[in-house]
């Protein structure tokens, strides 16, 4: 008699998946549990770090600056295994990071958009100055326009950081003495002078 008949099929080992753009999805990714919030504390909170560290990792990646719980980011749900984490699981997950500091609501006092900190603040604008300060420009002013998105930045890391982090990374620098916020006659001319 086979007991080849008993056995259970071989199970197929959990593998990272590359995405289209080189992005590498941890093997967890490919579990079908991973998108359900677990019960247990415990494990419900090794559960959230591991996304957090996923959600950090891909963000990074692809210079995700900021996430909305409602609108399904791509790193949220695997096709393959016909799975994807719910918008209430992505608020608690947020809420988490947030708790953390490695993400923020965008406005404040609302659950759907937040800033992912793949960088913080700080670090950004320190990168913002050192690159301000490699390049003379300590002094002048530049709109926030000139420092995300004009022909100086063009091959900087902060090219096409978002307003709002890129205001956040500002006020640091104003907190440290680095720099002023000047503001212009309407909503979007204001400058920063850097010191």
């Amino acid at each position: 008699m086979s007991t080849s008949a008993s056995s259970p099929p071989p199970s197929t080992p959990l593998k990272p998946v590359t995405s289209p753009s080189g992005f590498t999805y941890p093997a967890i990714w490919s579990f079908p549990p991973f998108f359900t919030l677990q019960p247990n504390p415990a494990t419900r909170m090794h559960q959230l770090e591991l996304w957090a560290a996923l959600v950090l990792g891909w963000a990074r990646h692809e210079r995700v600056f900021a996430i909305n719980a409602d609108d399904g980011a791509a790193v949220f749900a695997n096709a393959a295994i016909s799975r994807e984490l719910q918008p209430a699981a992505i608020r608690d997950l947020l809420a988490e990071m947030t708790k953390s500091s490695q993400a923020s609501p965008e406005p404040a006092k609302q659950t759907a958009t937040y800033l992912l900190y793949w960088r913080k603040p700080d670090e950004w604008g320190q990168l913002i100055y050192d690159w301000v300060d490699q390049n003379g420009l300590t002094g002048t002013i530049m709109t926030f326009y000139e420092i995300a998105d004009g022909e100086l930045s063009e091959k900087t890391e902060f090219r096409g950081i978002s307003p709002p982090m890129l205001r956040r990374s500002v006020d640091t620098l104003v907190r440290r003495g680095k720099a002023q916020v000047i503001r212009g006659a309407d909503e979007g001319s204001e400058g920063v002078r850097f010191l």
